[in-house]
């Protein structure tokens, strides 16, 4: 790496002819910790013993790993270090720690912060150890050595006074899974700030890590976790999208497979950014949930999908959630269509309906289940031996997978623990993102019980003439109004659905129209006022239940009517 580079992306590869390795010195092992892959670290001096480089006296550090270590991924070799008297501006800008690989090129180790925007290194400003982790591979030999030179070496140098020059300590060497980026550890008591190269600031309030492509990385897929400060917003771009995070939410996660891996740098802007780290894992075999944001979700490329059929994903801040992204609604169907007519359609609730019967019948567009009726479903299936669909089978074994039914020793199936939300791919985008946020509220109401209690309460307190129209429209739409619990739970999620904004003209137009035609459903309606074409009384009820649901999970998770993320991606300007 060019020195040009290396000043503005941060300490970095510095190929250097000045450093040789000699390895004439005696073996001995190191007195400091050395963690990861079980192999040994010897020193060829008792100085590289004890981890120790006086600037006064300067000499060659030199390891070898016996024997030298495998990897099963890519691998960073992390180095933890100290300074007795934290080098000024006047040292570090003259001089550079290298870590020199043999084979493998060199790397100038970090004296300060600057390459971050951050002040320079001082017992003030960062903790008192860095930790610098070296990305490493199939080639790394386990030979390697540590030495002070010159940032420029043709360049007249003045000699600082001994009392200026610092003394430097390895605390730690450490062998783990490559990563890139920085955070705060303070694991053990002594606290540390580890960094990477290819991460750098080239403006303040921006942060960005850049590491090349590699071969390495084969099976593997790049993933960012980001802490954040609470109260402002953050946001995240690579290549053609950008991931904006709500104020609301303490970190930022984008799983591997949620963005492309050679969409070039990853850029973090805002003024909240704590850590920013760049990962690479194997996703989990299929069909083990995904962890993710429902933001996240709707915007990840189809092409990443572990399945051509659908993937399968865990809410991440609600992790008994499971959310189904299927292809389209003939798939959807097979897994689900049965589902709704058992658990919601008029008479057909708590029972299983054959194919036949109900071929020619619309289940719905996206779908929500709760663990009891999941359970439910599957153990009248098998105390009937009902012929169910393949597909609804491999769903069955999902949930026995994830907790949300078990089975008893005698084979009886009861609820366990959470839910299950689905949408497809053949919606519009536009009814993607309301489906995912109306069936998302049905999940937190079928996991949070004061949430239900809430809901209760404003369904209670709802005026006569509203709740009427509620009954008649979802009777209109063929759920069972006898059923209490699922009347609360879908009034409360068409308000949340669509922004409070919207609410009035949602509830006040769009639905009653719908109704409108009936006469004996008209009878329901309120007075119309025929010149707006619209109903004022349920326009103003369904803002203010909107206003008060939205209040209430603002408060509970950050979430807001219209919105259950915490992340969502658009197209990068």
């Amino acid at each position: 790496m060019a020195a040009h580079r290396m000043r503005h992306r941060g300490p970095g590869l510095c190929l250097s002819a000045l450093l040789l390795f000699s390895c004439g010195g005696k073996q001995q092992a190191v007195l400091f910790p050395v963690r990861g892959n079980g192999a040994e670290l010897v020193a060829f001096s008792r100085a590289a013993a004890e981890g120790a480089l006086d600037f006064a006296k300067p000499q060659k550090l030199e390891y070898r790993f016996e024997p030298p270590p495998a990897f099963p991924g890519p691998a960073s070799l992390e180095i933890a270090y100290d300074f007795s008297v934290p080098p000024g501006e006047e040292i570090s800008g003259r001089c550079q720690l290298v870590l020199a690989i043999a084979g493998g090129g060199a790397w100038a180790l970090p004296m300060d912060l600057a390459f971050l925007g951050r002040a320079p290194f001082t017992v003030e400003s960062v903790p008192a150890i860095l930790s610098y982790a070296i990305p490493i591979g199939d080639s790394f030999s386990g030979q390697f050595s540590l030495s002070l030179a010159p940032v420029d070496p043709d360049a007249k140098q003045r000699v600082p006074r001994r009392e200026q020059l610092p003394l430097f300590q390895i605390r730690s060497m450490e062998i783990k899974e490559r990563w890139f980026g920085y955070y705060r550890d303070s694991a053990g008591g002594a606290e540390r700030f580890c960094t990477s190269p290819y991460v750098f600031s080239p403006e303040q309030g921006e942060q960005v890590i850049d590491p090349p492509l590699s071969g390495e990385l084969t099976g593997v897929l790049p993933e960012l976790w980001a802490g954040l400060l609470p109260g402002r917003e953050a946001a995240a771009r690579t290549g053609e999208r950008r991931f904006e995070v709500f104020p609301r939410a303490g970190e930022l996660h984008l799983p591997g497979g949620s963005f492309a891996a050679n969409a070039g740098p990853l850029i973090l802007s805002g003024d909240r950014i704590e850590s920013f780290r760049l990962f690479y894992a194997a996703p989990p075999p299929f069909p083990g949930p995904i962890a993710a944001d429902p933001g996240v979700i709707l915007s990840w490329p189809e092409e990443h999908w572990r399945d051509r059929r659908y993937e399968l994903f865990r809410w991440e801040q609600f992790p008994s959630l499971l959310i189904f992204d299927i292809a389209d609604y003939a798939t959807q169907d097979r897994l689900l269509k049965r589902l709704a007519f058992f658990t919601e359609k008029a008479g057909f609730r708590g029972r299983l309906a054959p194919d036949a019967e109900i071929a020619g019948l619309h289940g719905w567009n996206a779908h929500d289940y709760r663990a009891a009726d999941l359970a439910r479903f599957f153990e009248a299936a098998r105390l009937s031996n009902f012929p169910l669909l393949s597909e609804e089978r491999e769903l069955e074994r999902i949930l026995f997978d994830n907790g949300i039914i078990r089975r008893a020793a005698n084979g009886e199936i009861s609820a366990g623990e959470g839910g299950i939300i689905s949408i497809s791919r053949e919606s519009t985008a536009y009814l993607r993102s309301l489906f995912m946020v109306h069936e998302g509220f049905h999940g937190l109401f079928f996991i949070d019980e004061d949430f239900r209690a809430f809901s209760r309460q404003r369904w209670d307190r709802l005026g006569a003439a509203a709740k009427r129209f509620m009954l008649s429209y979802f009777d209109y739409q063929h759920y069972d109004i006898k059923d209490e619990y699922l009347m609360i739970n879908e009034f409360m999620a068409h308000v949340l659905q669509q922004p409070v904004s919207q609410a009035g003209r949602y509830f006040g137009q769009t639905l009653p129209v719908r109704i409108e035609a009936s006469p004996w459903r008209r009878a329901v309606l309120p007075a119309k006022d025929p010149a707006a074409g619209s109903w004022p009384a349920l326009a103003a009820a369904f803002t203010t239940e909107a206003e008060a649901f939205s209040a209430y999970v603002n408060q509970r998770w950050g979430l807001a009517a219209g919105r259950v993320w915490q992340v969502i991606s658009r197209p990068a300007p």
